[in-house]
């Protein structure tokens, strides 16, 4: 028999079988996940006819005579380009970019995927659908924090997850107090009794509208002040109707924190904080001195440290100042919203007397002792059971720079809420948003990397699982692996179909041509068999 039929042959086979990788990459071109293969072929062992021999002085050296007996397949490879997302609007699918592919299990068995069509069954368990396996990552804990150095486990998010209520312990400020506020010179306003000339007014809006004061120590509460002009050191004035004023001190600013109770109360605090510069009281921070000035007021001589200020509760009504340190308000809740409405309930407490604030000369937080961080307690009597709270409240976040003043506070605590919706972020990292408006992590999920990924084995449904030759799964976070995850959307097949027809040409034409191999072999060896006749 001739070399050259079963040549031939062995084209056609490899041809067939390029051809039924084309083909199968072709009916995938919607798979989603689907990373498309190649196929490379190889010449066989050749036959030796003559071996070479090397050149001598009188003759050049001669090349072996062989001959090839044919072609196979060298490899099938698979493929694992990026391919791009398909928006698809359901935020449980996701699609993943880069060298790495979601986490599966089944019991004790691994499997592995870039298909992210997943979804929450009715046990809250993230699973991928068609399969049910499930998606491996980290849960948080009751606080939303996610240790991902330990073991994966499946991610689970539960239909109706409920959010506890928790206390407020602490009130952090941050942002920025104006080095440049006025400082407040004098103040008058009109009211319906004589008193001694002012030094102090405070001016609180009650129940029925009418403003409350207190003048130069004299007690004026429950006389109508119908208006107040603040004249500041610059000379320019202030007409004002309400709120806390004092002479030597900026205008206050005021700041409301809301905290919560240990059964998720919802309670508000007004904070004002105004530059306090005129004071005996000076601070033990050489920095803090070094703006020190002498400003004379009339007769009288203050030293002004142009970088301190204060923080006391807002006093409430019939109250003579800050140094009270006490406060009182009332609210309403509906049932239906959660918001103030019409329940009555009420917040008191205390403060420990005033925060006095010092800022450097260039403008940074410095800490003074106790004044650092002061103590507040909250007590509540809404009648809802709550127990009586205590929290931190710190300034440490501010800072004194001639800019606007930012500044505001944030508080940790929160009401009961239950989970209303869950997203993805391109970490990988599974929030729920609550209905007491908070937004929680809930899981990450986590993706495994391999060594050669071309050396998974395919098990069908575009998961996969390790081979001798993939390398052991590397389990880590998307940002480790330096991937991303895109919510709401899904990775298409990577086959490029310009591609597969281009490369079905070239097989057809080279399965016609070993074709006519076979063909011609077997007419030279028909040739041969007529030779007798």
């Amino acid at each position: 028999m001739m070399r050259s039929l079963f040549s031939g042959v062995a084209g056609i086979k490899v041809h067939q079988t390029r051809m039924d990788v084309i083909g199968n990459n072709i009916a995938n071109i919607n798979t989603i996940g689907f990373k498309g293969s190649r196929t490379t072929f190889a010449d066989m062992l050749s036959q030796l006819q003559s071996a070479a021999s090397s050149a001598t002085e009188t003759r050049g050296g001669v090349n072996p005579r062989q001959i090839g007996l044919g072609v196979s397949v060298e490899s099938i490879d698979l493929l694992f380009s990026d391919s791009s997302p398909q928006s698809t609007g359901k935020n449980t699918d996701l699609a993943l970019a880069g060298n790495g592919l979601f986490y599966l299990r089944d019991g004790n068995q691994s499997y592995y995927t870039r298909n992210g069509s997943f979804l929450f069954d009715e046990q809250g368990n993230y699973v991928m659908t068609g399969t049910g396996l499930r998606v491996q990552g980290w849960n948080a804990d009751d606080e939303g924090t996610i240790n991902n150095n330990g073991a994966t486990t499946d991610v689970i998010v539960p239909v109706g997850k409920t959010m506890e209520a928790t206390e407020t312990t602490r009130i952090d400020y941050s942002g920025n107090l104006d080095k440049e506020s006025k400082m407040i010179k004098s103040i008058t306003y009109t009211r319906a009794s004589s008193a001694t000339d002012n030094d102090v007014l405070a001016v609180v809006t009650t129940d029925d509208g009418t403003i409350n004061g207190t003048a130069n120590g004299v007690n004026v509460d429950g006389e109508s002040v119908v208006a107040a002009t603040i004249t500041f050191r610059d000379d320019t004035t202030l007409n004002v109707t309400s709120g806390y004023y004092e002479v030597g001190k900026s205008v206050p600013i005021t700041t409301i924190a809301t905290i919560y109770d240990s059964l998720g109360g919802r309670h508000e605090v007004t904070i004002l904080i105004d530059k306090d510069p005129d004071s005996a009281v000076t601070p033990t921070d050489a920095d803090a001195l070094a703006t020190g000035t002498t400003v004379t007021t009339g007769t009288t001589t203050t030293t002004v440290y142009n970088n301190r200020w204060r923080a006391y509760i807002a006093p409430g009504v019939g109250k003579a100042g800050p140094a009270s340190a006490t406060f009182a308000n009332s609210y309403t809740r509906s049932e239906a919203t959660g918001n103030p409405e019409a329940d009555g309930s009420s917040t008191t407490g205390t403060m420990d007397a005033i925060s006095y604030l010092y800022f450097n000369s260039s403008g940074a937080y410095v800490s003074n002792g106790t004044a650092n961080d002061r103590s507040i307690t909250f007590e509540y009597g809404d009648g809802n059971g709550a127990a009586t709270n205590q929290g931190v409240l710190s300034f440490t976040g501010l800072t004194q720079y001639a800019n606007a003043t930012t500044s505001f506070p944030t508080t940790n605590g929160n009401a009961a809420g239950v989970l209303q919706s869950v997203a993805v972020d391109n970490n990988g990292i599974i929030t729920g948003a609550y209905t007491n408006g908070l937004v929680r992590n809930e899981a990450q999920i986590a993706v495994a990397q391999f060594s050669n990924a071309s050396g998974l084995t395919k098990v069908g449904t575009t998961i996969y699982q390790e081979s001798n030759n993939s390398g052991a799964a590397n389990i880590r976070t998307v940002a480790d692996f330096g991937l991303n995850v895109t919510a709401s959307a899904l990775e298409m097949s990577n086959v490029d179909l310009a591609t597969e027809f281009s490369e079905m040409i070239i097989t057809q034409r080279g399965f016609q041509a070993n074709s006519k191999m076979t063909t011609v072999s077997d007419e030279m060896l028909e040739t041969l068999v007529n030779m007798k006749r």
